[in-house]
């Protein structure tokens, strides 16, 4: 049997009026790898705090065992400035220096990481210096509240990797439901205070949770005819002395059946949301030319050329700190560019979303006092009011505070504030941040109907999956176009971070950076392969079309078939072209191959 670790005992946490947990009981074993799920404000980072006791609760106990090792990641420390990055894992953990080296070299840390001061890493960087910190503490059960909102992509495998390998317990609070499927095997949700535990993972949860919902949703409908047909003996004949007795009986037949009726939560209803959507005429919407972008003298990438169209949904992929949100910034046009040009058309009205958004909220501010704040003009209340309902503001939500709305909250209004405004671009950073698996999901659905332009930068692959039909990729000081679907660029990434890590193990790398450079050209030889692999699918498909106007042309040889000669050209021309692009990617194969032997 698995020895127990930590156990919840009949919690209870309460914020002013509003009851968040309300006797609720758990228990984490050896070996659990638990993933912590629920709408925003329903009191999952609650129920952490009282774990790690950074709260305290209104009543019951958090008992921790006596050979319980909490891992903490602190989302919120401030690294030192004043001592290298080994030296502060040297203090915080008191293990050898082999030791500290072992276990960052499993996050891809090596010495022109750990020689530099892990407040002049980037994000993703000292994100990972924080990770090897907990674990070189000897944890068994981690504690991770939202790990993914501070994460890059490639961090982001790295951490699931090693989450997959893991032979301690955690329980993890994240957004991103691609991240909780890979790395998790038990399900805790809270919803209502109450807390629901499943062995299995989260795919297979929400899936029965549905089956459960829809077998009460048929039983409902079920009991409300019986309701229906009783009442109706009821109305004709209560009065009637002959039959008053028999009327009252299914009076209280009628009670009992209300009373089997199961409450289906209207607040916990499945998100929709609605975006206005503008009328976009075909056209550019964004040239870039040699556009550098950075702060002051420091320049962050250069040599960007773009041409993005109206209506593209465009995901700035990359690793923390290499210029994603710099890049959005500048064509925001809040930072100037450094040299270069960038121009939108002439009708562009652009819509600007990043985690500061959330500076713009009062906090003694209502929810819709806010969106009546920062709404057009012109905007009528109904309007104001179904984007509330959009983000699940609604009845008392709509008089909350902004200083009592959890984290997910405040992302969840301030998007719903940009979103109020018609705008026919949106630039979004890391939208999905704190929102719950519903929310980012439905609003994936919203902005991929939305007829605008869309360039957003986000690590959630689920919600990236649903919405980028292109890629870019900010990548050794400039921005490239991926030629290949988001799950193809994932799959590249993890096969380069798995060869880094490979070649960082070996005795025979000439160099710190020799593994990485060589991961880099293979996932080139990759991406490569696969444009060809895409190119010889469509030459199949047209080169087919091509025999069958041919055979017409060869078994009809005096018919009259403009129709069938114009389109037997534009094959001609379609083939032509991507014979050339196939003829293009093996020579950028050839060329990557020699760098590879040489």
């Amino acid at each position: 049997m698995p020895h127990p670790l930590l156990e919840g005992r009949q919690l209870r946490k309460k914020y002013g009026l509003q009851t968040v947990l309300e006797e609720l009981s758990f228990l984490i074993s050896e070996k659990q790898k638990i993933a912590l799920i629920g709408r925003n404000g329903a009191g999952k980072s609650t129920l952490l705090k009282l774990i790690t006791a950074q709260e305290q609760a209104d009543g019951g106990e958090v008992f921790v065992y006596p050979d319980t090792r909490l891992g903490i990641v602190k989302q919120h420390e401030v690294l030192p400035s004043d001592r290298t990055s080994l030296a502060f894992l040297e203090e915080v953990s008191e293990k050898q220096e082999w030791e500290i080296r072992k276990q960052a070299a499993a996050f891809d840390l090596h010495d022109q990481h750990l020689s530099l001061p892990p407040s002049e890493l980037s994000g993703g960087y000292q994100m990972r210096v924080k990770l090897v910190a907990m674990l070189l503490q000897d944890p068994n059960l981690l504690i991770l509240d939202e790990p993914v909102n501070y994460l890059d992509l490639q961090t982001l495998l790295l951490l699931e990797a090693f989450l997959q390998a893991y032979r301690g317990s955690y329980i993890i609070a994240a957004h991103d439901r691609t991240f909780l499927q890979n790395t998790c095997t038990y399900v805790f949700e809270i919803e209502r205070g109450a807390l629901t535990s499943y062995k299995g993972t989260v795919e297979d949860y929400l899936a029965f949770k549905q089956e459960q919902l829809e077998y009460e949703l048929r039983a409902n409908k079920k009991l409300s005819k019986e309701i229906a047909h009783q009442q109706k003996f009821v109305d004709r004949f209560r009065y009637k002395a002959s039959l008053a007795t028999r009327a009252q009986s299914k009076i209280k037949h009628i009670a009992k059946l209300r009373n089997k009726i199961s409450t289906i939560d209207a607040a916990l209803a499945t998100t929709s949301i609605t975006i206005p959507s503008p009328h976009v005429v075909p056209g550019t919407a964004l040239r870039a030319q040699a556009l550098a972008i950075g702060y002051g003298e420091t320049r962050v990438a250069d040599r960007i050329d773009l041409e993005l169209r109206r209506g593209d949904k465009i995901v700035i992929a990359g690793e923390n700190g290499r210029g994603k949100s710099t890049l959005l910034k500048t064509i925001a046009g809040r930072i100037p560019a450094l040299s270069g040009t960038y121009k939108w058309w002439h009708g562009a009205d652009i819509g600007y979303y990043d985690q500061k958004t959330e500076a713009t909220l009062n906090p003694k501010e209502t929810v819709l006092q806010y969106l009546t704040r920062n709404a057009p003009k012109d905007a009528s209340g109904e309007r104001i009011l179904m984007m509330a309902g959009n983000f699940l503001f609604k009845g008392n939500d709509l008089d909350k505070q902004a200083d009592v709305l959890s984290g997910g909250e405040r992302a969840r209004l301030c998007l719903a504030g940009i979103l109020l405004h018609e705008h026919n671009v949106l630039l979004l950073d890391e939208p999905t941040n704190h929102l719950d698996v519903e929310t980012t999901e439905a609003l994936a659905l919203a902005l991929k109907r939305y007829t605008g332009t869309v360039l957003f930068v986000s690590h959630a692959r689920t919600f990236v999956n649903a919405l980028a039909d292109q890629i870019y990729e900010v990548r050794n000081g400039t921005v490239r176009r991926y030629m290949g679907t988001y799950e193809e660029y994932v799959e590249d990434l993890s096969g380069h971070v798995s060869a880094a890590l490979r070649e960082t193990q070996t005795d025979t790398q000439r160099d710190e950076g020799g593994g990485t450079q060589r991961a880099e050209y293979q996932t080139r030889v990759k991406e490569h392969q696969r444009s060809q692999a895409r190119t010889d699918k469509k030459m199949e498909v047209l080169d087919k079309e091509k025999g069958e106007i041919l055979a017409y042309f060869f078994e009809n040889p005096t018919d009259y078939a403009p129709l069938k000669a114009e389109r037997l050209d534009e094959l001609n021309t379609e083939i032509t072209l991507l014979e050339h692009q196939w003829v293009k990617d093996q020579e950028a194969i050839d060329a990557l191959r020699l760098l590879l032997n040489h």
